[in-house]
Parts: structure tokens; C-alpha cells; sequence
């Protein structure tokens, strides 16, 4: 009986490198699913910060659960990952292993296999394979993680979990958006969270031509300033955008540290500065009283 080498070389060499291979690729994911656990044990040591806004809704104990499930679910995903890594690496060992003895099969039995298996991956197991495709690029990808604020669809919230076939999004009034991972991985997003945390907090009003800009600048800065949510890097910025035909249409901005402070920021300003211009009677608009006073040369009633 004769040993054929070169055969017996082929076969131990392509289970090394199979070997060698997978074990590279499962160091790489390794590390990476600690980058990714560490960047959320850093995130949510508030839990409640993956939320799109604050909330003191959540009790101690809640917060810890969700923190776990939180973390717990990004392991389960890479570890999904793995394991199909592994499956797609011993797919191919296999199909490498075979080579040399697939010319002794039949041909008809070989096209009628190879027929079959295309049908089955390629009707029934479509979705799945793409979405689970699309998860793995997700998972990958810095432009979404957990956590992160986006804005997509016309909905806002945090990116709450990014599972093997779909991503979910708690919206600002707490429902969950979840959108399949085909899909995700087309769409079209804002992340607030992409290169920095901090946001740029806006609010437009508008005031009367009688009101007095400087004056206006003055208290539209104290509106911001006066928030918890203000971070004080930076003095507030006013801004008169336009003019229109009843107001004159005006910008405040401040710098808030997060999505979420920055949505508490932008209703403060509101508040803030609806109160300001009451005390200090100014007008966000000019009346159609006084615009038929002003047209006929008759003073309103300032009754």
C-alpha cells in the first residue's frame, strides 16, 4: 500500500492554516468585544444615561439589571459571531478537505447536492443570512454602537441593543423602534454620538420689531446660562437669523454634554426665556392690532 505524500501534506497543511486562521480571527473578536464591554461599563455607570433624555424613573435595582443586560447582550452577539466564524471556517476546512476526492463522486449526485443546498441557503435562509451579515458589519462598524443618540426615520432616541439580525432604538418616550439589520445598514442616520458626546444646543424665537435686540441678546443668554444642563465652556451664542414681515426671528445656542442634557437645555431655554420676556414685556410677535394701528397712524389701546 502506498502513501500518497503530497495528498497527506494538503490535508495537514490545510488544517493548520484552518486551525491558525480561526484562532486569529477569535483573538481579534476577543478584543475587540472587551473594547466594546469597556466602552459600555464607562457609558452606563448611570444607566440611565442610555436613554435619549434623563429620567429618574428607574430604581437602583433596575438600574443595575439593565446595565447587565446591557453588557450581557453585547457578549451574546460576538459570541454569536464566533461561532459562526467557526461554522464558515470548518465549511470551507471541509469543503478545502474533500477537493481531492469530489472528481470520484458522481457527477449527477454531486449537481443534484450542490442544486439543493443553493434552493435551501438561497429562498428560505435569505433574510436570516442577510440580516445576520449585516449584523456582523454593524458590529464592527463605529459609525453605530450601543448607546450612541441618532436621530432616523424621523424618530429620536438611543441605540439600545444591536442583536445578530436586528437593531433596537428606545425612543424619547420610551417604546423601542427595531429596525432588522438589512435594513439598518442601508438606511440613512444622524448619530449625535459619532465624534463627540457634546452637542450644540438651539432654540429659535422670535420677537417684536418694538423690542430691543441688545436687550434681547442679554436675556436670551441668561435663559441658557441659567439651566443645569448649560456647560460653561463656552458663553451662550445669539444670533438674529432673519426678518420677517410680524418678527424678527432669532437663534440661542449653548453647549450641552450629552444628547440627552442637551434636549433638558433646549426645553429650559424655552421655559427660561418665555418667563424673561414676560417680566420684562416683550413681545414675540407683533399683533394684527397693532399692524392696522401702525397702517392708519392710530396709537392701540393700551388697555
Amino acid at each position: 500500500m502506498t502513501v500518497d505524500y503530497s495528498l497527506l501534506f494538503y490535508l495537514v497543511g490545510i488544517t493548520l492554516v484552518a486551525g491558525v486562521f480561526y484562532s486569529w480571527l477569535s483573538f481579534r473578536l476577543s478584543r475587540f468585544k472587551q473594547e466594546r464591554v469597556t466602552r459600555i461599563e464607562e457609558l452606563v455607570k448611570d444607566p440611565e444615561t442610555i436613554a435619549p433624555m434623563p429620567t429618574n424613573i428607574l430604581t437602583s435595582k433596575e438600574e443595575k439589571r439593565k446595565k447587565g443586560r446591557i453588557i450581557k447582550g453585547v457578549r451574546s452577539r460576538f459570541t454569536i459571531i464566533q461561532r459562526v466564524l467557526f461554522f464558515l471556517v470548518a465549511v470551507f476546512w471541509f469543503l478545502a478537505f474533500v477537493a481531492p476526492f469530489i472528481g470520484k463522486l458522481p457527477s449527477t449526485m454531486l449537481s443534484i447536492l450542490v442544486a439543493v443546498l443553493t434552493a435551501v441557503i438561497g429562498i428560505a435562509a435569505k433574510p436570516l443570512v442577510e440580516n445576520m451579515i449585516s449584523g456582523v458589519v454593524i458590529s464592527f462598524s463605529n459609525q453605530l454602537r450601543v448607546g450612541d443618540t441618532l436621530i432616523i426615520d424621523q424618530q429620536y432616541g438611543t441605540v439600545e441593543d444591536i442583536s445578530i439580525t436586528h437593531t433596537k432604538i428606545k425612543t424619547w418616550d420610551w417604546k423601542r423602534y427595531v429596525i432588522p439589520n438589512s435594513r439598518m445598514l442601508t438606511k440613512e442616520f444622524t448619530n449625535l454620538n459619532l465624534n463627540d458626546s457634546r452637542l450644540w444646543a438651539y432654540l429659535e424665537f422670535y420677537v417684536s420689531y418694538d423690542a430691543e435686540i441688545e436687550r434681547v441678546r442679554e436675556l436670551a443668554v441668561q435663559a441658557a446660562m441659567l439651566s443645569d444642563s448649560y456647560t460653561d465652556g463656552e458663553k451662550p451664542q445669539f444670533w438674529v437669523i432673519r426678518l420677517e414681515k410680524e418678527c424678527v426671528v432669532c437663534w440661542i445656542a449653548a453647549w450641552a454634554e450629552s444628547p440627552a442634557e442637551a434636549w433638558n437645555l433646549k426645553s429650559d431655554m424655552a421655559v427660561n426665556l418665555t418667563n424673561l420676556f414676560q417680566k420684562e414685556g416683550i413681545a414675540t410677535h407683533v399683533s394684527r392690532v397693532d399692524l392696522g394701528a401702525r397702517g392708519s397712524g392710530i396709537r392701540p389701546d393700551n388697555d
